[in-house]
């Protein structure tokens, strides 16, 4: 019983030294703390699962799914699924957004914070597969038959029921005359990387006679020739030549590839063996077709393949045929050059095979009918394949499932073990047991083959009120922040301007053309970040501006947006800002003649509702005349209520 009374003794203590040390430095028994604080804060991969398995945002996801009005039972658990994403994705999506379950996670994260805060949330977000992908769909498939071999073959070489690097090209001879725009056909035929030998022959590709005669009788010239010529003075720089030799070395020309997927080598001399002495540079295949593969890893070693299946290796006689140049002494046929003839080696140099993959068996490949004929399918945007029938065998399968997925990915580290980060490559296969036809892109991290879900970040403003909300899409007060995420761009500066808009810690983002008792001519940007309005309703834009030391304010200053800004403010479309007007007709602007700060009013930005958009402020001067334009306070908001 004493230690009872002992122990409410000591609690009576302790509270009233509580209340007296509230009452004596905190202001009283009614002292209520607050903690206001705008953050910038990125969602962690914890994060995202943590916005799972908050109780709140499973009610929510739920409550999202319509229900059976009869039976009381889910209709469709679509927008259930699609929350539970986030946590597999490590992104949200069109059915389960940032702003609807971003809130619930706040609150329980930072429960301390009061009303004003602002967090500035950046997050990932996935926008599906690449639209591309679903033409696929349709795909069908055609195998060759014998006949199809037959008529590739021709006359006297009958019984071959296989094709080569030399008859590869003759494919679409055999395909269906007739065809809808953008049909899809995975082409399936049995492949041999030899030729076939005929009469006792080594198999040699490259006619005995194929260079003999003059450069006249031939219609090309040898590497040796060509060189003379330009000598004798019969070639001069830029006249278009066709030259012939033998594939002696690669020469690694990254830019080449990656943009215009072109490739640069040498050849030598097929009769003198001379080496090295006239490139193809940034040369397209045959029918200036381009190249799907060039995977390189030293001058002697390279895998080159076009869009037809064709694969040109070490020891290939080609003659192309392009403008004529000398650049650092070294003979070239120039940019755009192409290949007119190709005699494949009979036995190819050693090079970096498309791995473990054998070269020898069933290949698909794509082909899409355009323009009126079958044309190999084509995509700028990433590396299509379509899987071969000898990997269906390999697995087990006739056709492959969504957990399958590691069979594509397997099947591109064997197949492109030269990859670079940052390569998209598409592998298009039969998905359904009926023979249906998906694909699925995958990009290259350095290291995996990653499916391309679409994702990229996005930062929400949320705010507190009496709850969290995504009403914010912009906010930046600079004054006491600094320069933030805007950034300048200058079109014109006119000497001694070195800069015009410049960060003041007392009056904002400032821009004046005035320097040395003198105004200049320029053009100068300050541009926004991207803000994302793909959930916004009725936003509206504002800010506080002062403009002074010039009367002409509508001249010099403009506000703009753009919805397809990528950096360059030159390169994009600019929707020019009508200002406001005030109660009497008469334009809501500054005087020109005060520093004083005062607020533009607030612009109807619903037209670009759903978009992603920049907001800019340009600036234009001329000779002798020259205002100073200050900014702060800039909000992009719903109004409040």
């Amino acid at each position: 019983m004493k230690k009872v009374l002992f122990f409410l003794a000591s609690a009576l203590i302790l509270a009233s030294c509580e209340n007296f040390y509230i009452d004596q430095n905190l202001g009283g028994s009614d002292y209520n703390p607050t903690d206001v604080r705008t953050i910038d804060y990125t969602l962690t991969d914890a994060d995202y699962a943590s916005i799972v398995g908050n109780k709140d945002n499973v009610a929510l996801a739920l409550a999202e799914c319509p229900v059976d009005t009869l039976t009381g039972a889910i209709a469709d658990s679509s927008a259930y699924f699609a929350f539970l994403r986030i946590g597999e994705n490590l992104a949200f999506n069109k059915l389960a957004p940032a702003d609807l379950y971003v809130p619930a996670f706040l609150a329980a994260k930072f429960p301390q914070l009061s009303k004003g805060s602002l967090f500035n949330i950046t997050y990932k977000n996935c926008e599906g597969a690449p639209e591309y992908l679903t033409t696929f769909a349709s795909t069908t498939k055609y195998t060759l038959s014998t006949t199809d071999y037959e008529t590739i073959w021709g006359e006297g070489k009958g019984g071959i029921y296989y094709l080569t690097p030399a008859t590869v090209m003759g494919l679409t001879s055999v395909l269906p005359a007739e065809g809808e725009e953008g049909d899809i056909l995975a082409v399936v035929y049995e492949y041999k990387d030899t030729e076939p030998s005929f009469g006792g022959g080594n198999g040699e590709e490259t006619p005995k006679g194929f260079f003999d005669g003059t450069a006249e009788s031939r219609g090309f010239y040898t590497t040796s020739e060509a060189i003379a010529a330009v000598d004798a003075g019969m070639i001069a720089k830029d006249d278009s030549i066709k030259v012939g030799g033998i594939i002696s070395r690669w020469f690694r020309k990254s830019s080449a590839f990656d943009k215009y997927h072109s490739v640069s080598f040498f050849v030598m001399d097929p009769v003198t063996g001379q080496e090295h002495e006239f490139e193809f540079y940034n040369c397209y295949s045959l029918d200036k077709d381009s190249f799907a593969t060039f995977e390189f890893t030293d001058e002697m070693n390279a895998v080159c393949i076009d869009y037809q299946g064709r694969e040109f290796h070490l020891g290939d006689t080609v003659v192309g045929a392009g403008k004529y140049t000398i650049y650092n002494g070294t003979h070239e046929l120039n940019t755009n050059c192409y290949l007119t003839e190709w005699r494949p080696v009979a036995t190819p140099a050693p090079a970096p095979k498309k791995a473990a993959a054998a070269a020898n068996g069933k290949k698909t490949v794509l082909y899409q009918f355009s323009e009126g004929k079958w044309k190999a399918y084509k995509n700028e945007a990433a590396t299509v394949v379509a899987l071969p029938e000898d990997v269906y065998t390999a697995v087990g399968y006739t056709y492959l499932l969504d957990k399958n997925k590691n069979v594509l990915t397997t099947f591109l580290a064997q197949e492109y073990p030269y990859a670079q980060a940052g390569q998209a490559f598409t592998v298009v296969y039969v998905a359904t047991k009926e023979g249906a036809y998906k694909a699925i892109e995958f990009l290259y991290d350095g290291a995996t083959f990653v499916e391309n879900l679409g994702i990229s970040y996005t930062t929400t403003t949320f705010s507190l009120s009496d709850v969290w909300g995504s009403t914010i899409y912009y906010k930046q007060a600079i004054m006491g922040e600094g320069q933030g995420k805007l950034t300048i761009q200058n079109v014109k500066l006119t000497d001694p301007l070195t800069y015009v808009w410049y960060y003041s810690a007392a009056y904002g983002m400032c821009a004046s053309a005035f320097k040395d008792n003198a105004s200049y001519e320029s053009e100068a940007w300050l541009v926004t970040p991207q803000i994302d309005l793909s959930r916004a309703k009725t936003p509206q834009f504002g800010f506080d501006h002062a403009f002074n030391k010039a009367p002409n304010f509508t001249e010099e200053c403009t506000v703009l947006v753009s919805t397809n800004y990528a950096g360059d403010v030159t390169a994009c479309d600019w929707v020019a800002l009508e200002w406001n007007l005030n109660e009497d007709g008469t334009l809501n602007i500054p005087s020109g003649t005060s520093w004083t700060f005062q607020h533009t009013g607030y612009f109807d930005f619903t037209p670009f509702v759903g978009e992603k958009i920049n907001i800019a402020f340009r600036y234009t001067t001329a000779n002798g005349v020259s205002g100073t334009w200050e900014l702060k306070n800039l909000l992009l908001s719903e109004p409040e209520n």
